[in-house]
């Protein structure tokens, strides 16, 4: 059983697909996919497990990837492929981190996370935001209680997630080897 969550962008992607995941820790063969999150062409797409059970959202998404547009895009590719490959699914793309990590490398600056990048507008009204932090924890909340607002939670982030990846590869498109 999945949810899931989709809208029509006023920009987009005319070649490949930007992909985001959000998952149960950063451990790739202990670890759970609970969310697979895209953006091809105009069309931003989330799925999300609304079950405990891991497999058959691994059969959909087995399913799913290979039928979508390459190149691949990811915010540290590293980590998608890492937990995509532990579930038997393999891709390769383009790491939209990979600047950013070599520039804060040259200015002896720590990796900086799409957050420091890119902030929200409601941390500027203190409001809260959802972090990848944070997911793990609502995905076992969900799981406890079956209230889809803890859902909506995890979706509305990586929708964040991706528009914000999604701001990186175009404006910097000249950055990275596509």
């Amino acid at each position: 059983m999945v949810s899931s969550y989709s809208r029509e962008l006023m920009l987009g992607i005319p070649r490949g697909t930007l992909i985001d995941l959000e998952t149960t820790g950063l451990d790739a063969e202990r670890d759970e996919i609970v969310l697979f999150g895209y953006i091809q062409g105009s069309r931003l797409e989330i799925i999300c497990r609304n079950s405990e059970q891991e497999a058959p959202f691994i059969l959909q998404l087995a399913e799913l990837v290979p039928k979508l547009p390459r190149p691949f895009y990811a915010y540290n590719l590293s980590f998608e492929k890492g937990f995509l490959r532990a579930k038997g699914i393999d891709i390769e793309g383009v790491d939209l981190f990979q600047p950013w990590k070599e520039k804060a490398e040259a200015l002896s600056l720590k990796w900086p996370k799409l957050d420091e990048l890119f902030s929200h507008a409601e941390r500027y009204f203190n409001e809260p935001v959802i972090s990848g932090k944070d997911v793990p924890g609502l995905w076992q909340k969900f799981l406890h209680t079956k209230e889809d607002a803890y859902l909506h939670q995890i979706i509305k982030h990586n929708e964040s997630d991706l528009l914000r990846e999604l701001y990186l590869l175009v404006y910097y498109r000249d950055s990275y080897k596509i």
